[in-house]
């Protein structure tokens, strides 16, 4: 292969593992000299600097490619300790095992409600008829806000992890989105600091962690965080695993006919297609790794699609098996950055599944009408066209 420079768009390609392939064995510290990002893709090097903050910080560059600078620093995916430590344990009070099981009830109502009308429906796009309201109303009530709102708000959330390149003279739709988010969510925790409710914001506004609060800036942008991360990162999840159905019939009918392997089917399409495909790092020394040399203050691509199809940790790794027992997938990241919302994504993909497998019939994509997520770090889809019925 000619000299290959790593491009942002390939996540949204139809099959870009063979690629990833390819980095692993013969460039697993790869430099993109086009997107100034350096990628690694190997599972052990991923998980080695997930676990390692000292070395590998989320806080001099943020954790999404080209990341904003207003958002470094500010939520808890882009801080490292104490400074996380702190964040952490504040939004640990707030998102509690009690608020993922109070929260059970409506998952279950909405999910049976949604997938009760795409049979009906018999044809639905998935996205537009399940995953967007799915995800808008559970979203929502989290933090108090209503689903109308949140459905107007969703194509700035689409928006927030973009990484164009605007026209001169004009802004870029990531900087636009995050302005525009941004004071949407103020205006919601101004209403929340006069009259606090039963939901996130209100609870993040409260908590207090040995006499420190977040400040209303930082529960801002950590709203808004778990808004744009929460959403792509469910909404992808489901379409991930809705195509994996669909490109694997026996595993469709194995699942269709045992509802308890649900979990076990979440987990292998969290690794055999992850949601998030890479989260960044940033070197606080230069560090050698496969006789290269990373400099400190590098951009760096942790891999996490590439790493959960590492044939070095998981056995025929390219194979969609929900027996698998070498399930240690990185789709939630790993060490002080897991993901805060694991638990809930987990039920809601649970829940919506066990609810619409038993009375589809049927499970077709319509391929010429599909979309993908154009972003540097999300893989998934913006359109599926599926037959259910």
């Amino acid at each position: 292969m000619e000299r290959f420079n790593y491009p942002l768009n390939i996540i949204a390609a139809d099959d870009p593992y063979p690629t990833y392939k390819w980095l692993r064995d013969e460039d697993p510290a790869h430099y993109s000299q086009t997107e100034d990002v350096w990628v690694l893709t190997r599972y052990a090097d991923c998980s080695a600097a997930f676990k390692d903050w000292k070395t590998w910080s989320s806080q001099r560059r943020g954790n999404l490619l080209n990341d904003l600078p207003e958002r470094v620093g500010k939520t808890l995916g882009t801080t490292d300790p104490p400074r996380h430590t702190f964040a952490r344990g504040i939004i640990n009070k707030a998102f509690t095992p009690h608020t993922v099981a109070s929260l059970k009830p409506k998952v279950r109502a909405l999910a049976q409600q949604l997938c009760s009308r795409a049979y009906e429906k018999g044809a639905i796009e998935f996205v537009e008829d399940i995953s967007a309201p799915f995800n808008a109303a559970i979203l929502g009530a989290m933090f108090g806000v209503p689903d109308r709102d949140f459905i107007a708000l969703r194509h700035w959330l689409d928006d927030f992890f973009k990484r164009e390149k605007a026209p001169p003279g004009q802004e870029p739709p990531q900087a636009i989105a995050m302005r525009e988010l941004r004071g949407y969510l103020a205006n919601h925790a101004e209403q929340r600091q006069a009259q606090p409710g039963d939901d996130l914001m209100s609870a993040m506004l409260l908590a207090e962690e040995g006499g420190q609060q977040l400040s209303f800036d930082q529960v801002v942008v950590t709203t808004m965080t778990f808004f744009t991360a929460g959403f792509e990162s469910t909404n992808n999840l489901f379409t991930n695993l809705t195509y994996a159905l669909a490109l694997h019939p026996q595993v469709y009918e194995e699942v269709r006919a045992d509802l308890a392997l649900i979990p076990a089917f979440v987990e292998e399409g969290m690794r055999w297609d992850a949601a998030a495909q890479g989260f960044v790092r940033t070197p606080t020394h230069d560090v050698t790794l496969h006789d290269k040399n990373i400099p400190e203050g590098s951009q760096v691509l942790l891999h996490i699609g590439s790493a959960n199809r590492d044939e070095r940790e998981f056995a025929d790794p390219d194979r969609f098996d929900i027996h698998r027992t070498d399930q240690r997938h990185l789709g939630m990241g790993q060490g002080i950055h897991f993901c805060v919302g694991s638990p809930l994504g987990r039920v809601m993909a649970q829940f919506l599944f066990e609810e619409l497998l038993p009375v589809s019939t049927r499970w077709e994509i319509d391929l010429s009408g599909v979309a993908r997520v154009t972003t540097p770090n999300f893989r998934g889809f913006t359109r599926l066209p599926l037959t259910v019925a």
